[in-house]
């Protein structure tokens, strides 16, 4: 059955023409709202198109077209246009709402049946789909006529948004809230653990400075930084674990030598839980792919050469990445 349904998306693509190039100019060039109709499964298509619509950049809406001959057609305004669904376009109820739209609003219509239709007859744009049968065993159940149809209408809604020259970051404004927007728009700068919260030592401190760091932070890793202030690298509680391990006499050490042992001998190979870095305006997916690629769990996040954040794999998670 799904052999048939990739014979129904060629058979739909040929019958693609330059009609459909106008229907996309027409959509694109909008200065109103668009109206998507359709009755039964037709009007099921119909609605998820609308949305598709919108969520490309076109203001579009889905109207039921027995309600629209009820007052839902309030809602057309001068410059909208009208893209109708029927199968067989021959449902009165559709046809009634195109006709009513091209008197009351003066728009054009676009239609998307099966060829040489009524409703495809009083359209200004008529585009098609193949006339296949339904895969069900009686030629009943819209199958076929509803894929073809959501196929030709989300190539439509795609190539108006090229037309229209939408980029990622409009397409994520359309999506705030979903996954979409925060890996298009969330920076690293709206998750990282900054100011008071973020843990810095410098280099001459004794590494009991270092101990309250990463202890009162709470991170279990601190930034290290130079008498200037400038970055140095992170000594993380593993770093201090694995020092413990080797016998080193830590309570003796400052910082910078617990950091440069850390890095030395047969643990420079060892896993690091921090390894890179990145800054604020980074997006925040740029920054979870570097630590998947890195196999690391916190990244440090500069400002120039100066230690401004850590953003961690699990804020991450909790951001919904």
């Amino acid at each position: 059955m799904l052999d048939r349904y990739g014979a129904a998306m060629a058979a739909a693509r040929d019958l693609l023409d330059e009609r459909f190039a106008q229907a996309v100019e027409l959509i694109a060039g909008l200065d109103s709202i668009l109206i998507v109709t359709g009755l039964g499964k037709s009007g099921h298509v119909a609605n998820k198109v609308a949305a598709t619509l919108s969520s490309t950049g076109t203001q579009a809406t889905f109207v039921h077209p027995v309600e629209a001959l009820h007052g839902d057609l309030g809602i057309v305004r001068p410059g909208s246009a009208l893209l109708a669904l029927s199968k067989s376009g021959s449902n009165e109820e559709t046809i009634a709402l195109a006709r009513q739209f091209k008197a009351v609003a003066g728009g054009q219509v676009i239609s998307l049946t099966e060829p040489n239709s009524k409703l495809a007859a009083i359209a200004d744009i008529a585009l098609e789909i193949p006339a296949l049968p339904e895969i069900d065993e009686f030629d009943l159940a819209p199958t076929t006529s509803a894929v073809t149809t959501m196929a030709v209408c989300d190539v439509l809604a795609i190539l108006v948004q090229q037309a229209k020259g939408l980029t990622e970051r409009d397409f994520a404004r359309f999506h705030p809230s979903g996954t979409l927007g925060k890996r298009l728009l969330l920076s690293v700068a709206d998750v990282m653990i900054k100011g008071d919260g973020l843990p810095v030592v410098d280099t001459a401190s004794h590494v009991s400075d270092l101990f309250y760091e990463i202890s009162s932070k709470g991170i279990g890793m601190t930034t290290v930084v130079d008498d200037a202030g400038l970055y140095v690298g992170v000594v993380t509680d593993a770093d201090i674990r694995r020092l413990l391990l080797r016998g080193e006499h830590i309570n003796r050490l400052s910082v910078a030598e617990c950091f440069e042992r850390s890095r030395r001998g047969s643990e420079s190979s060892a896993p690091r839980e921090v390894d890179g870095s990145a800054s604020p305006d980074t997006k925040a997916i740029e920054c979870l792919r570097q630590m998947q690629a890195n196999q690391i769990t916190e990244l440090v996040i500069l400002e120039g050469e100066r230690p401004v954040g850590v953003v961690r794999l699990q804020d991450l998670i909790a951001a919904g990445f």
